[in-house]
């Protein structure tokens, strides 16, 4: 199972078959008895993924589905994301103190003691996620099986593609205008969506698309790491209180400061570079990437198929070339 299309299909049925994929993939994982924090970990990367599938096709659907789709997902991701917020918090603790010794005395013990707490509630919600995501994934399983999404066009995609980047290239650059954390965790957002939207249209041309989607995934993980700081102090300030002191948390935030800005710094450059064009070549590129593709593999495959015609860019795509 591979998440991209596929050049010898028509992009309806790539989108169905992605979409059907992923679903697969989340379920699996959801119903998996094992290790509750990989299962859920594993699960929301098959979201995210299907939510960045659904947000490349959004202009060929109606604005009602799409925002019931949409709507749908973040639902069964939110249902997950309490459970992944504690094992991150964990993670992310360890992080921070195998590579600083400079806590409150006793602070580290207290600490643990905080993660181990909250380690239990994480068990118990994350149960009940589950259980409930499986119960929505089968709704979306309908909408990916169904006529609406197997009747999306190269068009669409390129549209879905440039309305995508040009929030991304936005949100970067509001990011490091006004540096908060809402606006850090916008930008990995809009980040995550242009590297899955390359990585879907890698095959267009591999070497190019998939340096972009290296690139964009490289920046998503910078990010991630920042917003993971992010969410380890939110939630000792949130839930810590009644064990830790207002020394620990104080230093704690010092830290966590400390490395956010080392990421956003690293973070910068790579988003200048992928954000160096306008949406409108952007999309420009993809689609003459893409048409262009379709026709070298017909050429390689057309002395044991000469039967076959080449393949025709749809209606849209060509429409949306001759505005260009």
């Amino acid at each position: 199972m591979t998440y991209r299309f596929k050049l010898q299909e028509p992009i309806g049925q790539g989108v169905r078959r992605v979409g059907l994929e992923q679903i697969e993939i989340a379920a699996a994982k959801l119903a998996d008895k094992g290790d509750i924090s990989t299962a859920i970990h594993d699960a929301r990367r098959c979201l995210k993924r299907l939510r960045a599938l659904l947000r490349l096709i959004e202009p060929g659907l109606a604005e009602g589905l799409y925002r019931r789709e949409a709507a749908r997902l973040a639902g069964i991701g939110r249902l997950l994301a309490g459970a992944r917020d504690l094992h991150v918090m964990q993670q992310t603790l360890g992080k921070l103190t195998r590579r600083f010794d400079a806590l409150p005395a006793g602070a580290t013990e207290r600490l643990a003691k905080f993660a181990a707490h909250s380690q239990g509630h994480g068990r118990r919600t994350g149960v009940d996620g589950r259980q409930q995501a499986l119960l929505r994934l089968a709704h979306s399983k309908r909408f990916f099986a169904g006529e609406t999404a197997a009747g999306i066009e190269l068009g669409h995609i390129i549209e879905g593609l440039g309305r995508a980047y040009r929030k991304a290239r936005k949100a970067f650059r509001e990011a490091y205008r006004e540096p908060h954390e809402e606006a850090f965790h916008a930008c990995r957002k809009r980040v995550q969506l242009h590297w899955r939207h390359m990585a879907l249209l890698s095959h267009g041309w591999p070497e190019a698309l998939s340096a972009r989607a290296s690139e964009a995934k490289e920046m998503s993980r910078l990010l991630g790491e920042d917003h993971d700081y992010a969410v380890l102090l939110a939630l000792a300030r949130e839930r810590g209180k009644s064990i830790l002191e207002p020394a620990d948390l104080e230093a704690l935030a010092t830290l966590c400061r400390s490395c956010q800005a080392e990421l956003r710094a690293a973070a910068k450059p790579r988003g200048e570079r992928l954000f160096a064009e306008p949406a409108s070549n952007l999309e420009a590129r993809i689609a003459l990437y893409w048409t262009s593709a379709q026709c070298l593999a017909h050429l390689q495959g057309a002395a044991e198929r000469p039967d076959v015609p080449p393949p025709e860019p749809s209606a849209r795509a060509k429409t949306r070339a001759r505005k260009r």
